[in-house]
Parts: C-alpha cells; structure tokens; sequence
C-alpha cells in the first residue's frame, strides 16, 4: 500500500468512516468470490425498510418484501423525478433525524434540480464502489490520477486552505477544470501528460475527445497513458476510436449518476459494463414500463440498495441501454452486466407507428467526415430531422450531404424533412455535458 493510501485510512478511522472496511469487504469478495445473494439480500433489505420507515412506501407493506424482494419490487411503480419533486418530503426516511445525511441535487438534461437526500453510509458505499472500479483498471488510492472535469461543484468542493490542499495531496490529484478549455489550457494539459503520465485519467467524455482533436488537429505529440475513464456522457464509437490513437492506451466507459452515483463500468477482459451488486439494481424497461428480454433496448430502471435516508426505488433515471444476457460478465452468478448505455430517453428519436430510433443511427452517419467539427442533431418532428454543423472549412462536399439524406430517409421515410443549419457554435449543458442527439417530440 503506498503511503497516501495509508494515511487516508487512519484519517476516515478518525471522522467513522467505513469506506476503507466496505472497499477491503468488496475487493475480498470480488477475489475469492462474491456470494450469489449479495443483490437479492440487499434489495431486501432496502425494501423492508422503505415500506416500513418511507411515507411514500408505505402503502406496499403486505408485499413480499423479504421472502420474494425481486417479485415485490416487480409490483411497485416507477418513480420519476417529477414524482421526486412533488412528493419529494414522502421519500424521507421517518428516521432521517438519526442519520448524517447531506443534499445533493441533479437536474439532469433539463437543468430543473431535484432535491435528493443521501446519507453518509451511502457516500462510503459508493466511493467504495468506485475505488473497486479504478483498483481494476490499474489504480489505487493515492496513486498518480488527472481529472479532467466538467463540473463546477465538483471542482469547487474542495475549496481552498490547508484542508484542500491535504485533499489534493492525499489522492494525488491533478485536476484540470473540462469548462474551461481554451487553447492555452489544453497544451498545459497535454504538457502534463507527457511529463508525466498518471496511472488513470478520470475525464468527462466530451472534454477528453476534444483535448484529442486538439492533439491531431496541432500535431502535438502525446506519451502513451495507462488509462483512461470517460464519464459523464454517451461514450460514442468515434470518441473512443480518436481517444485512443492519441493517448495510446484502453478507455474504459463507466457509468453514474447525482442519484445513484457508481452504477457499471467496463472491466478489462470483459464485454460491457459490471454492474457491482452492491449498490444498485438495474431493470430495462419499454415504454409501457414492463420489462423487456435481455439484448433488448430500453429505458435503464435503477434501484439504489444503499441510501436508507431517501430510498430511490424503480428510479427512471433518464437514460437507455440494454442488459446482456444472464451468466456474462465477472461473478456471473451474482451480477449482472450493462451491455451498453446509448443515451438520454430525450436522445431517442421517435417514428410516426411509435417505433424507437436510437440516436446513435444518426450520429453513425455523420462520423469520421473531415467537413464537420462538430454537430448535432435535432428531431422537430416525427417527419423532421435538423442537422446542427459546425463546419471546419467554409465549406461542404454536397455529395456527402446527399448520403447523410439517404440514410436518414432509408429510416425515417422518403417524405421526411431533412435540413441542414450551419452555425458557429454548439453549446454544452450548464453540467459540461453535450448532447449530441436531441428529440422535442413529445
């Protein structure tokens, strides 16, 4: 263990933490093999004490909760963040007086907050979790890592004074804020990189292809890393393809949220992302809400195993995917694998019968065409699609513009509207995110 990590752990002993004792229990059981239960005991769990101590849960008390979770949990509604915003008090746990609990808020892609209450047992679990993660991809506490991050709050949490910069040294952190990256602020990130590689790169996914485009588009020279996570956004093919070339090493996707936090990250050796039992549950849902075979796209359902002080249970958290099959993945007897997560809900575009189009169709048509710097695109319509493009000359090559309206009317129909709007910009989310595809059909 290297010293940082070993001053960490006396410093949580000293302020109760038990994210070392939850790290030490996962990484254990994630070695010598994790009990095919750990899912179905912990849902149990969260269970018996929603219907027992949660207002808005209570109404549920005559299901199975212990003897059959997976069926009881069947049985209760989704919950969205409307929901969430107007019953938000019902989902207080009745002994959240006991608890040391915080506010944490997500807006996702609307930007309108929602309220969450989280507890700190839940943050030791979750930053457990996540340790678990990066350990698998090569790193360990207080090993070398850059951060390139596009959260404001995140950044700023730290603050400034002693106590920050004993923070910083103890995960021996370079952070690097994703808001702000202008041309002198990626060569200092790239200067850094090649001085001296850290053992991970933790970055949000948009800032991290930039920083590659900027590498090839100035020719600058780049050290191979060790690793690379991409976070907060759709890990796109073509994203994963440039990152790669210029940092010459893997890139791993992992997935999270404000809500849930660690929820899957992809493991080396392994197809798709290891959901770790035990923080959450996931379920994929059609747009009835009824669950859907595994290999088959939907709506990602998430239920939090760990955060007592406000359970969030069947959450719709916004985005789509699809699980693999039963018996893939690490521990196949007590896990469960993402096979992909392809996007918001809000990014699935729409046809006239009710089909569902994955953005990620469209954005397959506008890759690796040196006329465009950036886009997205935009369904106004069933029968309406926009194309937002910055281009990277004054120009573009029709007859590439004519293959991009077939492809979309071999989908979308012969009569449908395809237009393309040139601007100068595209902004991104207040979080830092970008949203490549867009649908404002309701």
């Amino acid at each position: 263990m290297n010293p940082r990590g070993m001053i960490h752990r006396a410093w949580a002993r000293s302020t109760g933490s038990d994210l070392h004792k939850y790290y030490d229990s996962y990484l254990r059981q994630y070695q010598r093999g994790i009990p095919e239960d750990t899912t179905e005991a912990a849902l149990a769990a969260i269970l018996s004490h929603a219907v027992s101590k949660v207002p808005y849960f209570a109404q549920f008390g005559s299901l199975p909760v212990v003897e059959a979770p997976f069926e009881a949990l069947s049985a209760l509604p989704l919950l969205d963040k409307n929901t969430i915003r107007e019953r938000g008090r019902d989902l207080y746990s009745a002994d959240l007086p006991k608890r040391r609990w915080y506010v944490n808020t997500s807006g996702g892609s609307t930007g309108e907050p929602v309220r969450l209450i989280q507890d700190l047992d839940y943050a030791d679990r979750y930053a457990a979790v996540a340790m678990l993660y990066w350990h698998l991809l090569g790193h360990d506490f207080g090993q070398r890592e850059v951060l390139l991050w596009g959260s404001e709050r995140d950044i700023l949490r730290d603050g400034a004074g002693l106590g920050a910069i004993a923070r910083r040294y103890l995960r021996n952190s370079s952070v690097f804020n994703a808001f702000r990256m202008t041309e002198a602020s990626m060569k200092d990130i790239l200067s850094e990189l090649n001085r001296r590689p850290p053992r991970l790169i933790r970055a949000y996914t948009q800032a991290m292809y930039e920083l590659a485009r900027f590498s090839q588009a100035n020719e600058i020279p780049v050290r191979s890393q060790n690793g690379i996570v991409a976070t907060a956004g759709t890990l796109h093919p073509f994203m994963r393809e440039a990152i790669q070339e210029v940092f010459g090493c893997p890139v791993f996707n992992v997935y999270g949220s404000r809500e849930i936090s660690s929820i899957a990250c992809e493991i080396p050796g392994y197809q798709g992302l290891w959901i770790a039992p035990w923080n959450c549950h996931v379920e994929i849902v059609d747009s009835r809400g009824l669950p859907v075979d595994d290999g088959v796209g939907g709506e990602i359902v998430i239920t939090s195993l760990t955060n007592f002080a406000m359970p969030l249970i069947r959450y719709r958290i916004g985005d789509r995917g699809a699980l693999m099959p039963r018996g893939s993945g690490p521990h196949p007897m007590a896990s469960r694998v993402l096979e992909n997560v392809t996007g918001r809900t809000v990014d699935a575009f729409r046809l006239h019968d009710g089909t569902i189009v994955d953005g990620e169709y469209l954005t397959h048509l506008v890759y690796f065409r040196e006329w465009i710097r950036a886009f997205q695109v935009v369904q106004k319509r069933e029968d309406w699609i926009q194309f937002r493009v910055v281009l990277e000359g004054n120009d573009y090559p029709s007859e590439e513009w004519e293959q991009i309206l077939s492809g979309v009317r071999a989908v979308f129909g012969a009569e449908c509207r395809v237009d393309l709007e040139i601007v100068d910009e595209i902004p991104a989310l207040p979080t830092g995110k970008y949203r490549y595809t867009i649908s404002e059909v309701e």
